[in-house]
């Protein structure tokens, strides 16, 4: 079916006949927010909440009320108020209307706390002036929002430097105190030197702003857009997306929640968001020439008053821009001697003028002259260093970034910067970063392309130099125990040397790297058109940080860079350590598969050239994706050889990520005792070296052992100890692990209630986290809790989702255990045929694999069916298909 058929026949899909009441209003408000979502079809409604397509359909056309937690997946998926929603809920659920209505199986959660609200908004605006009718516009609009059933958009468009920015940081300083949850801002750069900000990106932001960290950030735009939503939902926030681009750059930044308001900026008039999303539009034009007027008076003083005439004129060759206004003012105000009729004459004499529309309105054309008139009076150096600035790729940078463009000492560079900040050609934005209108670094790019190539390559080698030394500096600081080798992230050759940036904290170190990090990608992408030497020795440099901040794409892009770059050059160690990076990366991303590939690359270059020093930690990485896939004994013999070399060079670390690797590998092969030896080995240097993550893990292994072996409270106990330092360290993937492995301690024991409970909480952990893995288990379990309650469909449609799942992926572990689990599940539905399919299936894959635990669960699961009956007259006995999910619609991802 078309992805158009299959909106058509969700749409079509018949509503519950229901009298007027609480009930049928939940229902109306059910469907509409799914017509004003798109009308998704339901295997992406299913994909997204993790449940099959008949539960999603039941939800919308019968007449019993969802449960609360189902219900509410749904309005988070679809972008809806999941608190309006609960409200709804609660509503409807209420016995004197309906008497027949299931309660909810647990409390409805409250809506997720917020860290300290965050207060995002760039500083306002110096001696703002004029635009009395937009701001009105916009407190009329921010009226008409309260009670509103939708999220309000105000859209503010307009050309380059005519104030949309000023306008909406200044309106929004007003009404800040409105929203007491918050105020967001990001700057999506849709017209600057910098590629455009990508929505996934801007979300990865404001989910670390609203205190998500990075490992539990979700790695997919659908996923960070549901949690972005889920976090705002009822909360009075404010949220300031300055020049976008696109409609698609801003559409997954809107918050579902009519409690928010949205303020976009942009050159473009954004039709689509005014079409389909309501946004309402401000058209900011040029400053009537009166407020270009009160404007000058404003900055420059008396000599408006006394030469009317010439401010009017002034104002006439800077386009009434409020930036070439501010600009010229500024300027005007250093040459207090000079008339302002002067000034305008100077202006008239510049031949070439800055385009700011394509159409290339003359009205519009006076900013170039502004700028160069601005330049021509700044000091040599200054002009040079203004100059220099045009070769940094990004919207902002830091202090010394400065210095080692202009080649000089902090104090010099300190000087350069406050002569370039009078004169409004460089900005401070914060944090101690200086940033610049994108117009201006234009221009700056522009002067920058007419200097000698020799100058121009000093200063980028310069530059280069500087945020190596620095990232490695911040790297060593942020990540003691980091072992990234020495000799593979040192300068390019050719490169100068350059004084790297000192950290005194770890917190300190990280700042950096987290404003840095986009800069640090744009000039490697710029690199890798060149030599790409710098984009080599920055995969190595940043690898630590990319992994432990979750920045997994962006890692993908870097080490792919420098693959490319060590390959062109024939330097087969750098190729090999790149891919072996790689190979980390996509293990992260649960493509083991893609993993094992660049592993066993990187591998065959390093023994190729002997590179010793990096062979232990791609042999372990590869153990571990040959572990996920269900070699296990590949996974053994790897592993075994990364120790080896681990322990040649005394690598503590990776002696106890070794012995964790065979323990693991060690228990699927079902020699329990090595495993439990391995683990404890593990145990014992994970705690000696201070790893707290290792250690939970450890513990999560070391009670599967016990459980394994008949000892379910040592199990439990350990299992207990993982959770607690999984939420101690802020791993969210660790506690769906140990949650997981509780509920099915508590399925062994009969408390299947409190299995669910868990289950659930560990679907939720792993969903936001893009933990797909986990994912998986959790259906599994969650599927074999719901037959225990007699849902057989439901028990049904799960277990089939956690084997879609586990197959889309790779992995083994866990479809073994589901396919158990679903021949389980068919049979009690009197469908032994069908079950007898999934148990050939489980075996099939475990002896492949070598897991004689499974192997001897399904051989008895065969052997207690039932032989098949002969049909009348002789003949293969009939087969009764299971009631499952179509595979285009079990998809869960």
């Amino acid at each position: 079916m078309t992805a158009a058929g299959r909106r058509y026949v969700l749409a079509a899909l018949p509503r519950p006949d229901l009298p007027d009441g609480p009930t049928r209003a939940l229902f109306d408000q059910l469907h509409e927010l799914h017509h004003r979502a798109g009308w998704p079809s339901l295997r992406d409604m299913a994909r997204e909440v993790g449940c099959s397509h008949t539960t999603i359909s039941a939800a919308f056309s019968e007449p019993r009320i969802p449960r609360w937690g189902l219900l509410e997946l749904i309005v988070e998926t679809l972008g809806g108020d999941t608190a309006w929603f609960h409200q709804l809920w609660l509503a409807a659920s209420r016995p004197a209307e309906n008497l027949d209505a299931p309660t909810p199986s647990r409390p409805a959660p409250a809506p997720p706390a917020l860290p300290a609200p965050p207060r995002e908004l760039p500083a306002d605006v110096v001696a703002f002036t004029g635009r009395a009718g937009a701001v009105a516009d916009l407190d009329a609009l921010l009226a008409r929002a309260a009670g509103a059933p939708a999220l309000t958009i105000a859209a503010i468009s307009g050309t380059a430097g005519v104030g949309k920015t000023a306008l909406a940081v200044h309106w929004a300083h007003r009404v800040a105190d409105r929203f007491p949850d918050g105020q967001l801002y990001v700057d999506l750069r849709g017209y600057g030197p910098e590629p455009p900000v990508r929505a996934a990106q801007a979300l990865e932001t404001f989910l670390r702003v609203l205190g998500v960290s990075g490992p539990d950030i979700p790695h997919n735009l659908p996923e960070r857009a549901a949690r972005y939503r889920t976090l705002l939902a009822g909360r009075r926030v404010l949220v300031l997306l300055d020049n976008a681009h696109s409609v698609e750059q801003v559409r997954d930044l809107l918050p579902g929640s009519p409690s928010c308001f949205v303020v976009v900026t942009s050159r473009d008039t954004l039709p689509a968001l005014v079409a389909r999303h309501g946004a309402t539009r401000t058209n900011l034009d040029l400053l009537a020439s009166t407020e270009a007027h009160a404007l000058l008076r404003t900055l420059v003083g008396s000599r408006v008053q006394a030469d009317p005439a010439a401010a009017d004129l002034l104002a006439a060759r800077c386009a009434r821009l409020p930036l070439a206004l501010r600009i010229a003012a500024e300027l005007a105000v250093a040459r207090p001697r000079t008339a302002l009729a002067d000034l305008v004459r100077e202006l008239d004499d510049e031949p070439r003028r800055l385009d700011l529309l394509a159409a290339g309105d003359d009205d519009h054309t006076a900013v170039r002259a502004v700028f160069s008139w601005s330049l021509r009076h700044l000091t040599v150096p200054s002009a040079l260093a203004f100059t220099l600035l045009g070769l940094h790729p990004g919207a902002d940078l830091d202090r010394r970034a400065v210095a080692a463009l202009t080649g000089t000492d902090p104090a010099t560079a300190r000087g350069l910067i406050d002569s370039l900040l009078r004169a409004h050609l460089l900005d401070e934005v914060g944090g101690g970063r200086l940033g610049r209108h994108d117009l201006l670094h234009a221009y700056a790019a522009e002067q920058a392309a007419r200097l000698d190539e020799r100058v121009r390559r000093a200063a980028r080698e310069r530059l280069l130099s500087y945020y190596l030394a620095t990232a490695g500096s911040a790297v060593q600081v942020a990540f003691p125990g980091a072992t990234t080798p020495a000799d593979d992230a040192t300068a390019p050759v050719g490169f100068g040397s350059a004084a790297a940036a000192a950290f005194g904290t770890a917190a300190a170190a990280m700042a950096w790297l987290d404003a840095e990090r986009s800069n640090l990608l744009t000039l490697a992408r710029i690199d890798a058109e060149g030599s790409g030497s710098f984009s080599s020795a920055l995969s190595a440099t940043l690898a630590p940080y990319l992994d432990a901040r979750a920045h997994y794409h962006d890692a993908v892009v870097l080490h792919g860079l420098a693959r490319a770059a060590a390959h062109a050059d024939g330097d087969l160690r750098a190729e090999g350590r790149a891919h072996a990076r790689l190979s980390t990366v996509h293990r992260r991303l649960g493509d083991y598969r893609e993993a094992i590939t660049h592993g066993e690359r990187a591998l065959a270059v390093q023994r190729e050239i002997d590179d010793r020093p990096s062979l232990g930690a791609t042999l372990h990485q590869l153990g571990v994706a040959y572990w996920r896939l269900g070699r296990y004994a590949d996974a053994v013999h790897r592993i075994e050889e990364a120790l080896t070399h681990f322990r040649s060079y005394g690598d503590h670390g990776g002696q106890a990520a070794a012995a964790y690797g065979l323990g693991i590998a060690q228990f699927q092969l079902n020699d329990y005792p090595a495993a439990q030896a391995y683990h404890e080995r593990a145990l014992e240097i994970f705690r000696r070296i201070g790893d707290r993550t290792g250690e939970g893990r450890t513990h999560n292994n070391i009670g599967l052992v016990a459980q394994r072996l008949g000892r379910p409270e040592r199990a439990r106990q350990h299992y207990g100890r993982a959770l607690r330092i999984a939420r101690e360290v802020g791993n969210r993937t660790g506690e769906a692990v140990a949650l997981i492995n509780l509920a099915d301690l508590d399925v062994e024991a009969g408390d299947p209630a409190q299995a669910r409970q868990r289950y659930d909480t560990a679907l939720v952990l792993s969903r936001h986290s893009g933990y797909r893995v986990g994912q998986a288990d959790a259906l599994r379990g969650l599927g074999v809790v719901l037959g225990q309650l007699g849902r057989v469909t439901d028990s049904i449609d799960h277990l089939v989702n956690a084997v879609d799942l586990c197959r889309e992926l790779g992995e083994h572990e866990t479809q073994v255990r589901a396919l158990l689990d679903l021949g389980d599940a068919v049979r009690r539905a009197g469908q032994p045929d069908e079950a007898a399919v999934h148990y050939r299936a489980a075996l099939d894959r475990s002896t492949e694999s070598g897991d004689r635990h499974a192997q001897r669960r399904a051989r008895e699961a065969l052997a207690a069916l039932p032989e098949p009956a002969a049909p009348p007259g002789g003949g293969d006995p009939p087969r009764t298909p299971v009631v499952r999910v179509p595979a285009e619609d079990a998809e869960v991802t």
